[in-house]
């Protein structure tokens, strides 16, 4: 083990001015969550980088680099601890991991090899063709319009600004190889593929360059839409060599309003109240302009994501729905956040859940489990107290998982909690009828969440929700039957 460290939002921010790379899945908390990360995740390059400083200040440091290789396996999040461990040394060559947990056997986040050895004596021939700064928003581009791209990419920072936040790497390779080894950041994530982009892999030969210019010339390599990767031939800043990138799938866009119309009659579900918790995305935004189709007067609610909810209500009002949007964290009081909701809800639509899929190398993380359990028993208990106290036969949906049963690898704890939460709401209906709850365990349906790198075919969720509000909507009318 050599090196270990907690990065920070203050670091992404500093890293994302020194290199140009503004690509909102490493800044934005919102729009994070809609990518496959479904947090802020650390820059790739952000991370080699820092790895090359701590070996510089090493004995590492002491012999030139030929080649530098690096793949990046798995996201790392804002605030996750990562270590910097020496996997095999030699004379030629040495390799490195960076592993997450390592406590816990550790998960293995990055893979970076160091080739010993002179620069590759290398003429300049390349036409000096003029440099471009990057754009201020990230390129949103097709496979279509990457192919044969090519173009010389201006550096968004000096060399010796770059320089000063990794000094030691710096004096190892040199402030040009430094910042086209940044520069290749803001290359992914801000021109080609740009927005959608994953910084995969690196692989560079270091080399004596003439051009004097502080760019990084690249040519986009024929592309595999099936596998949705992207490779790149760069030179510049003494490197050269190929990244490759992967062009992730855009957040999924759920059916509008109008689109449902003709779905749900205009008024099976009028005179009801629905609160719907966490329907500013995804299941929730589904199910509350099916309610609002039918007639149900519906109030969402966010944690984090305002615009969007507003945008959801905004979109339900305009096809002639009833939909507010207030902010609910479901680890706080309950009555103080719905104090707004003037009348009492009639049925309840419980979304709120933790960012899900995270891969890790533990067979069960107690801490892991606690996270789930705040979300989908505590916070759900605090919700059906609350809401029976206004009312004592309002109907409430869970949400669990065919997980519970499948119980696929990595998912031991959302299982866990999944089925103590049904276990509780079993409870529930025994004793505090005519409180009722919906519980049904719905399959993996297309969200921003279930969403793959490759586009794995998933259900969307409409017709599968339809049923669900139907199931929930007859109570308590079909109670009072």
């Amino acid at each position: 083990m050599l090196a270990s460290r907690t990065f920070t939002v203050a670091d992404q921010h500093r890293f994302a001015s020194i290199s140009g790379d503004r690509n909102p899945m490493h800044l934005d908390a919102v729009q994070a969550r809609r990518t496959q990360a479904a947090v802020p995740a650390v820059h790739g390059m952000h991370l080699l980088l820092w790895s090359l400083d701590v070996l510089a200040q090493a004995d590492f440091g002491r012999a030139p680099i030929r080649r530098l290789t690096a793949r990046f396996n798995r996201f790392v999040a804002v605030d996750e601890m990562v270590t910097l461990v020496l996997a095999k040394r030699n004379e030629a060559n040495a390799r490195f991991g960076l592993v997450l947990n390592l406590v816990m056997a550790g998960l293995t986040v990055a893979q970076i090899t160091v080739e010993f050895g002179a620069p590759a004596c290398r003429t300049n021939t390349a036409d000096l063709c003029k440099a471009v700064a990057a754009p201020i928003e990230p390129c949103n581009l097709t496979f279509e319009q990457m192919e044969g791209v090519s173009g010389a990419l201006a550096f968004a920072s000096t060399p010796e600004s770059v320089s000063a936040m990794f000094p030691a790497a710096s004096g190892w390779l040199g402030s040009r190889r430094v910042a086209a080894l940044a520069a290749s950041s803001l290359l992914v994530g801000m021109v080609c593929p740009g927005l959608h982009s994953i910084y995969r892999s690196l692989a560079v030969d270091t080399c004596d360059e003439q051009d004097p210019r502080d760019v990084l010339d690249f040519q986009v390599m024929p592309a595999d839409p099936r596998f949705r990767l992207v490779q790149l031939a760069i030179v510049g800043g003494g490197l050269t060599g190929t990244v490759e990138s992967l062009l992730r799938v855009p957040p999924v866009s759920q059916a509008s309003p109008h689109e449902l119309i003709g779905l749900v009659g205009p008024g099976e579900f009028a005179g009801s109240t629905a609160l719907v918790i966490g329907g500013s995305r995804g299941l929730g935004e589904v199910t509350a302009k099916l309610l609002a189709a039918g007639g149900a007067k519906v109030v969402i609610t966010y944690r984090v994501g305002s615009a969007e909810a507003d945008v959801v209500a905004r979109d339900i009002c305009a096809a002639g729905g009833i939909c507010k949007a207030t902010a609910y964290d479901v680890g706080k009081a309950v009555e103080p956040q719905l104090s707004a909701i003037e009348d009492a809800p009639t049925h309840a639509y419980y979304f709120a859940t933790p960012t899900i899929f995270r891969e890790q190398s533990a067979l069960f993380a107690r801490t892991r489990l606690d996270a789930f359990l705040d979300f989908y028993v505590d916070g759900f208990l605090r919700l059906a107290q609350a809401l029976r106290g206004r009312r004592s036969d309002v109907s409430l949906f869970y949400p669990s998982s065919v997980f519970v049963a499948e119980r696929p690898r990595g998912m031991i704890e959302y299982a866990m909690a999944k089925a103590a939460g049904e276990t509780l709401c079993s409870e529930m209906n025994q004793a505090w009828a005519p409180l009722h709850v919906t519980v049904e365990r719905l399959p993996r349906l297309l969200t921003d969440q279930t969403a793959s790198i490759i586009g794995t075919r998933l259900e969307p969720p409409t017709a599968r929700l339809l049923s669900v509000v139907r199931k929930v909507q007859s109570w308590p009318l079909q109670a009072a039957a």
